[in-house]
């Protein structure tokens, strides 16, 4: 049987594809991996959109008050350090270098305390109440830390796809 990708070689039984295209199969970013690309994208998208509407509120609360709470400040803050560390983990990520684990471990990181910072903060300094768009922010938020950054510190498979 020959291999399935090359047609070249003789194809190991279970994969169907010979050894030189198994290690390159297992170079690629696929499978499990495709979840925290999605993520990267939607969350930079997310980050974008979140930014414009901020400063848009900012700036009518600006005009309305002749000023700006540390708070909003803090928050603005919060969201462009969010945003730079999502773009440099995704630029690490896409190209496959070395220092993704790390930078994967911060974002998640980062985007938990985000989370926390416009979710349960205002809640519990202002007294506003948790709807379900914050809640599903804090499951999001608490199943990243929980179960991405073990998978990228643990997992034997991000040594193989990102070594660059």
């Amino acid at each position: 049987m020959e291999c399935i990708e090359c047609k070249g070689s003789e194809a190991n039984k279970e994969s169907g594809l010979c050894d030189a295209c198994e290690q390159k199969s297992m170079r690629k970013i696929n499978g499990l991996l495709y979840l925290p690309a999605l993520g990267l994208i939607v969350t930079i998208l997310s980050f974008i959109v979140g930014i414009y509407s901020f400063i848009l509120t900012l700036f009518n609360f600006f005009n309305e008050n002749a000023f700006l709470p540390n708070y909003f400040i803090g928050i603005l803050t919060l969201l462009i350090s969010g945003f730079i560390i999502s773009l440099y983990a995704a630029w690490l990520f896409f190209r496959r270098k070395k220092g993704t684990r790390r930078a994967m471990v911060i974002y998640y990181i980062m985007g938990l305390v985000i989370t926390l910072t416009t979710t349960v903060f205002p809640a519990i300094a202002f007294d506003m109440p948790l709807n379900s768009d914050s809640f599903r922010e804090l499951l999001s938020g608490v199943f990243s830390i929980f179960v991405w950054i073990p998978y990228f510190i643990i997992s034997k498979r991000i040594d193989v796809v990102f070594c660059r």
